[in-house]
């Protein structure tokens, strides 16, 4: 397995640029919490959230977050180039909000991309943090799984 990455660059594909996300950047507390989501390949209610599922493509993943009044957000980890065009593409063709990034011009990997619905903007703020925050955390969850 190649090293783990200095960084992931987290981009939120709803306003597009990004930053660098950094490990220490993530508790290993909530590494526990979320460790268990990357496994779940059909829907499940998981309290606090929602219903979550993932669905794997190789070294890159896709977290999905809904509740009962529809999508919340959608999280992708790409881990190397390979991986990267198709878990992008498939971030921009969940139709959950409109995007300010382009699905045929993924970002170097590593990388972690969040989609986060349109109708989160009508949410209160502190929700939307939670799920920028869970965005990360799954990131490194998924690279400490492939390290």
């Amino acid at each position: 397995m190649p090293p783990a990455p200095a960084y992931l660059w987290q981009v939120t594909l709803n306003m597009g640029g990004g930053q660098r996300s950094l490990r220490s950047d993530v508790t290993e507390q909530a590494l526990i919490v979320v460790r268990p989501l990357l496994d779940l390949d059909v829907p499940q209610a998981v309290d606090g959230l929602g219903t979550v599922w993932a669905e794997r493509y190789g070294s890159a993943i896709v977290v999905r977050v809904s509740d009962w009044t529809g999508p919340r957000c959608a999280i992708g980890v790409a881990l190397r180039s390979r991986g990267a065009p198709r878990v992008w593409q498939a971030l921009h063709e969940d139709g959950i909000a409109a995007l300010a990034t382009q699905p045929h011009d993924p970002p170097q990997a590593p990388w972690c991309g969040l989609v986060l619905a349109d109708r989160m903007r009508e949410r209160p703020r502190e929700e939307t943090r939670t799920l920028v925050t869970l965005a990360r955390v799954v990131g490194w969850a998924w690279v400490e799984r492939d390290a």
